[in-house]
């Protein structure tokens, strides 16, 4: 027997028509044995079974954690304690009996079966392997390696604990940390658990590897997490967190630190995306596949080189044409049509109906993905469909509820879409939790500022925002200091400003206005422009 690794749709480019006939032929498998008077599961087993093969199908395996199937299968909320309540863990052992038990009694399975591992919520797909070759479904065995060789992966080791009382609670910490970093898709997260299944040429092909240790004094819990670079045996990244405040120290929950940690090592802006990118500079787009574009994609986002932008689109149009499965290609194809259209950086022609187009494929692949459905929100944000961004927001609230995944974005979107007290509420909220914050924050509360009038405030948030290499933080400060009447550095901030953007002077009320919506505040941003010394054609 063979075992087809769990996330079974990530193949490599020469077996890749394989999957949908696989997927078909484990669906109707599926539903045989949910057909079969053999099969003795309860409603709530078959609900459990249903939920998990399609988790897998869809390449989510590695999201299947106690808290996800507690409240996607059993109705239990947000704030579910797995210790508390441990019904996935019951519901789990009777659907692995209840599968042994049809496969004991019918003998079907002679070409595909689903099997339950003890201590895994992701099912495994077992056929034969036959030498003959007339079996449709005789496959190697498909590893858990991403679906090009040089994805990046993290393994996800256990989390050390001090005394036995803790080890629930490694569990749980690790549970979250592994399903957080599967919401951002940047890196692929595997358990070590998974990892012993492979030989060792598989495992030596996963680079890096999160080590950690728990510890708890008192009422506080201590947080050692270190990525250790496996190929050079190198610490890239190491911090310690804590959930006890102290002054001048970052503190949170145990949940939201792990959540922390996730962002921290596999976000688009986390430490091996950066390490990589690095170690790869640009890639020439005409030869760039797989992984490689999305590292040039990166380059774009960290560099902001303009002359790049074109070559980085041309290659992820290829890649949406030859991997049209991969939602994060379709994302950032989306966001590049969009910041290009916005921003005005180039002649190359990046419609907004296409990037909004482009987005909506992204959302079909990955509906649960804060980040492709933020990229989707500021696409319909730019065309002026509000409501439509809004709800695309809500549902990215609604779906990834107490995740700190793209959350600021999402509070920015929802500010600039017209829900400010919301957005605004939803932007702190991201502050407080995460220490990592995205900078979009302080251009929505710059613009917050602006249309209540506080313009020193305004100016703070300005020089707050940390993305420097377009000309949006010059254009918050050139703006503030207009209305503060501070014009000598009004004057070297619209130098600064017009050497970033030339043309700011003739384009900048239609730039300012793909974002800031409402008459009367775009009329407040443009009277301090003129106020600066820089008034707008």
């Amino acid at each position: 027997m063979a075992i087809l690794g769990n996330n079974i749709t990530r193949l490599h480019p020469q077996g890749r028509q394989q999957t949908q006939p696989l997927a078909n032929a484990i669906r109707e498998h599926l539903q045989r044995v949910l057909a079969s008077e053999h099969f003795d599961g309860s409603a709530r087993s078959r609900d459990f079974l249903c939920f998990i093969v399609e988790e897998a199908l869809a390449g989510r395996s590695e999201a299947l954690t106690q808290s996800v199937i507690a409240t996607s299968v059993f109705g239990r909320k947000g704030n579910f304690d797995a210790i508390l309540d441990p019904v996935v863990r019951v519901q789990a052992g009777r659907l692995r009996r209840s599968l042994e038990r049809y496969y004991l009694l019918t003998g079907d399975g002679e070409s595909l079966r689903i099997e339950l591992p003890k201590g895994s919520y992701a099912p495994n797909f077992v056929t034969p392997v036959s030498g003959d070759g007339r079996a449709e479904l005789t496959l190697k065995r498909i590893s858990l390696a991403p679906s090009t060789p040089d994805w990046p992966a993290v393994i996800i080791n256990g989390f050390e604990v001090a005394s036995a009382d803790d080890r629930e609670a490694a569990l749980r910490f690790k549970d979250e940390l592994v399903m957080e970093l599967c919401r951002y898709r940047d890196v692929r997260a595997v358990r070590q658990s998974d990892l012993d299944r492979l030989d060792t040429g598989q495992q030596a092909a996963f680079r890096f590897e999160l080590r950690g240790r728990l510890r708890h004094e008192g009422d506080d819990w201590n947080v050692s997490a270190h990525l250790i670079d496996r190929w050079s045996g190198v610490q890239v990244w190491g911090d310690e967190y804590h959930t006890t405040p102290l002054p001048g120290r970052w503190s949170s929950s145990i949940d939201d630190i792990a959540r922390v940690i996730a962002a921290r090592v596999g976000a688009e802006h986390g430490v091996i995306v950066r390490l990589l990118t690095t170690e790869a500079g640009r890639v020439r787009p005409e030869t760039a596949v797989g992984f490689d574009v999305i590292l040039n994609c990166y380059h774009f986002f960290f560099a902001r080189q303009v002359s790049d932008l074109v070559g980085t689109v041309e290659a992820l149009q290829r890649l949406t044409e030859r991997e049209p499965q991969l939602s994060l290609a379709w994302t950032y194809l989306a966001r590049l049509y969009q910041i290009n259209y916005s921003f005005e950086l180039s002649e190359l022609s990046t419609p907004i109906e296409k990037a909004i187009g482009y987005a909506y494929q992204g959302v079909i692949l990955e509906p649960t993905n804060a980040r492709t459905r933020c990229v989707l929100a500021a696409a319909l944000l730019c065309k002026g469909e509000l409501q439509a961004a809004r709800d695309e927001l809500e549902q990215a609230l609604r779906l990834n509820a107490e995740s700190l995944a793209y959350r600021e974005m999402v509070g920015w979107l929802l500010a600039l879409s017209g829900d400010w007290d919301r957005g605004i509420a939803v932007m702190r909220d991201a502050q407080a939790r995460n220490p990592y914050c995205l900078p979009h924050v302080a251009h929505g509360l710059w613009a917050d500022y602006m249309r209540r009038g506080d313009f020193e405030a305004a100016y703070t948030a300005a020089l707050e925002y940390r993305d420097a290499t377009f000309f949006w933080r010059e254009a918050m400060l050139t703006c503030c200091l207009g209305h503060l009447g501070r014009l000598t550095e009004a004057r070297a901030s619209i130098a600064e400003l017009l050497r970033l953007k030339p043309n700011f002077a003739k384009r900048g009320r239609t730039i300012i206005g793909h974002y800031i919506k409402p008459p009367e505040l775009r009329e407040r941003i443009w009277e301090g422009f003129r106020k600066a010394g820089l008034p707008l054609a």
